[in-house]
């Protein structure tokens, strides 16, 4: 795969799996936007993927905020000219029981990481059009989009709605050559999962305990599916929801067993 001359734009790409898709990028030749709501965050990113050879720039968004979006879109075309590919990376974190979550932290799960990908598809989309079609759209979900999570409602609802909004925009897109598609990682290993505030080691060994390849996933390992998914290869592939999580949604490890003996003849 070489994405030469090609100008992505990966929505919270300061850090994390977004990071990573952005390095991914710049091994292949791309020329990469990251569109980041954190400004240290953001230039730090540039200066990291410079320093490996590639191509960066940063832009400040809100995803959330349709006028910045706008703005967002206006700096890349007129830095670049085009836009080839998006992935909707950006998202925020909180984790409380249903009855125990604020409006607040509702609304802003759901503007950043359900509003925002429409946001950006809707006004990157005109662009893809305007000049003639073809793109590619690729959505970062997560295994919440298909399995409810304790503390976890908003982010689930936000990814379930991410998975609706992709099927639905490869339906309309379609037409165009444009295609659509949503990535869902498991629980991966990036510096935020490493403090026990967020992640307990409790937590992680329970985790692991249900993942047959036995270990975390790393950003790189959601890079890959990415690349592939903004590649020619991927060119009859749409509307579709693409589960990378070690094999975490095959089943649950921990019912095995139960059924360890047969039962041919009724006794």
């Amino acid at each position: 795969m070489d994405f030469s001359q090609q100008v992505v734009v990966i929505t919270g790409a300061g850090n994390g799996i977004g990071l990573g898709i952005a390095h991914a990028f710049i091994e292949k030749n791309a020329r990469v936007v990251v569109a980041e709501i954190n400004a240290n965050s953001g230039n730090r990113a540039v200066q990291e993927l410079e320093a490996a050879g590639g191509e960066a720039f940063f832009v400040q968004v809100d995803v959330a905020d349709e006028p910045q979006v706008e703005r967002m879109v206006q700096a890349v075309l007129e830095k670049y000219g085009r836009i080839d590919i998006l992935v909707n990376n950006a998202g925020v974190v909180g984790h409380h029981l249903i009855t125990e979550l604020d409006r607040e932290e509702w609304d802003r799960q759901l503007a950043v990481q359900l509003t925002g990908p429409f946001l950006t598809s809707k006004h990157i989309a005109r662009h893809m059009i305007a000049r003639g079609g073809q793109g590619k759209i690729v959505n970062i979900s997560s295994v919440s989009a298909v399995m409810g999570r304790v503390k976890g409602g908003s982010h689930c609802v936000s990814k379930g709605g991410l998975t609706m909004l992709t099927k639905v925009l490869a339906m309309e897109l379609g037409q165009y050559q444009i295609n659509v598609n949503a990535v869902a990682p498991g629980l991966i290993d990036v510096p935020a999962q490493r403090n026990e505030d967020n992640l307990s080691s409790e937590y992680q060994n329970r985790y692991l305990k249900e993942v047959p390849l036995e270990r975390m996933g790393t950003p790189e390992d959601i890079a890959q599916m990415v690349l592939f998914l903004s590649s020619p290869e991927a060119n009859w592939i749409t509307g579709q929801l693409f589960l990378v999580d070690g094999g975490l949604m095959a089943g649950h490890l921990s019912f095995q067993g139960v059924h360890d003996f047969a039962m041919l003849y009724g006794h």
